[in-house]
């Protein structure tokens, strides 16, 4: 395999995640693992339950080519695949509905989970894995890329570069994930870093432009993609194929390409437990951004008894980049609804406790109601929210209710599902049963829920996968 590339940031990132072992992680970042792993699982299946038409072309298109008798789940039900296929579909169906894990961080932001855990149970599904193997992958795949995440930072954004850092980090995650899977060495899974890292999807994001006013399919498969890639850079590393030892700090690696070319160290995790906290999940479906405000228009709302006919204007104050990219007013679709604080605010006034999945997908998006209460909400960039944000990477919003001549305010600096503030194992099961009622039986679901819960405890990880 040739000389190892040593004293290198990438192969100290690389030694890191080899080395990292069941033991060294703590017992509640297993257990935020496993939620991580069951909550990706539960949105996929969701997902699939809706009809999404980016999930659906990519997975019909893969059963007619790749369905196979022995392969790899496909998580709505319809078969098996390549592991690095099921990577693709299941990964696409995962990002779907925007319900997917959120990595919070004052650096950077962005998704990790929705590509890693799809393309690491795919292969541990081939490898027989177990739960405490799959679990041991998955974080050493979410703590490289929160590394890679903070070295490229917020240049990307700041100069108006729009790159999708989830489209260019991620993929290296899961490559690392599949690679420690596989039991690749620290050479090894150096060219499974570096062949990920240099053919990631390029994380332009023109489907999320304020300006664009329609929305693609290609965020959805971008995440589905890079999870096959992660799939396939490590078999091929598995095989001898090589590539750079230095794709994330070299002259031409990541950070000069996306970063703007503002060299920053590369944090290499020292040990112990992995940085799990960083990664979120969500109460809503729709962009993180919004979180905090939905919540608090909620809890404003039921404290207070507010009727929404006597409400004259809602002001929404939130961090200034927020203000501008989540101000949309024309929901034409489903994903212009998930990334509008207008439309999410309107619809928490609206709908209240109830507010589910379904809020975010036709016809709802369409009520007439929600659309005319648009009018009376006001988004305001905020300076001390704009700050907080980039001390803590926290989703801060401050809601103010105008009801009769009073006004009811709240702030909220952490939504629901952060290091904060986590979701709890019923908060998630009721989402599971939620997203996937419709398609899964009562009986079947149950059952699913009692594995899901011994999921560290599992010897063959297929013995969640089949109930899939």
């Amino acid at each position: 395999m040739g000389k190892k590339q040593q004293n290198t940031p990438e192969f100290d990132l690389v030694n890191y995640a080899v080395n990292l072992s069941f033991d060294h992680i703590d017992s509640a970042a297993r257990q935020h693992v496993a939620h991580l792993i069951f909550d990706t699982v539960g949105i996929a299946i969701g997902a699939y339950a809706k009809g999404h038409k980016s999930g659906l072309i990519t997975e019909n298109h893969s059963r007619k080519v790749y369905s196979c008798a022995q392969g790899s789940k496909l998580w709505s039900g319809r078969g098996h695949v390549p592991a690095d296929v099921a990577a693709l579909c299941n990964g696409t169906w995962a990002e779907v509905l925007d319900y997917q894990d959120v990595v919070v961080d004052p650096r950077n932001n962005g998704h990790a989970g929705v590509t890693i855990v799809p393309a690491a149970f795919a292969v541990a599904e081939r490898q027989g894995s177990s739960g405490a193997e799959l679990i041991t992958a998955i974080s050493a795949g979410l703590e490289v890329t929160l590394a890679i995440l903070k070295a490229v930072g917020r240049e990307h954004r700041n100069q108006g570069r729009g790159f999708r850092t989830t489209s260019i980090a991620s993929p290296i995650g899961a490559a690392i994930a599949c690679s420690k899977l596989l039991g690749l060495n620290q050479q090894e899974t150096l060219y499974a870093m570096g062949l990920a890292g240099a053919c990631a999807p390029t994380g332009l994001m023109p489907s999320l432009a304020p300006s664009n006013g329609s929305f693609g399919m290609d965020k959805d498969w971008a995440c589905g993609l890079g999870a096959q890639l992660g799939v396939n850079a490590a078999d091929l590393a598995h095989c001898g194929m090589t590539s750079s030892d230095r794709v994330i700090t070299g002259e031409l690696g990541i950070v000069a390409s996306f970063a703007g070319g503002d060299a920053k160290a590369l944090e290499i995790p020292q040990g112990g437990t992995p940085n799990i906290g960083a990664f979120a999940l969500k109460k809503f479906a729709a962009c993180y951004g919004v979180h905090s405000a939905m919540e608090a228009a909620i809890d404003l709302m039921v404290q207070n008894e507010i009727t929404r006919a006597h409400i004259s204007k809602v002001i929404v104050r939130v961090k200034a980049d927020s203000a501008v990219t989540l101000a949309g007013r024309n929901i034409s679709n489903h994903m212009a609804a998930r990334f509008s604080l207008p439309y999410a605010v309107a619809s928490a006034v609206i709908r209240g406790t109830h507010s589910s999945a379904e809020d975010f997908e036709e016809p709802s998006i369409f009520d007439q109601e929600v659309l005319k209460f648009m009018e009376k909400i006001e988004i305001i960039a905020d300076a001390d929210l704009t700050e907080f944000h980039k001390k803590t990477g926290g989703f801060p919003a401050h809601v103010e209710i105008h009801n009769r001549g009073e006004i009811q305010q709240k702030e909220i600096h952490y939504p629901i599902g952060s290091l904060q503030r986590p979701m709890t194992w019923d908060d998630l099961s009721q989402k599971f049963i939620e997203l996937t009622k419709s398609h899964l039986p009562e009986t079947h679901l149950q059952h699913i829920l009692q594995t899901a819960q011994q999921l560290l405890e599992l010897k063959d990880i297929r013995e969640f996968s089949k109930l899939l």
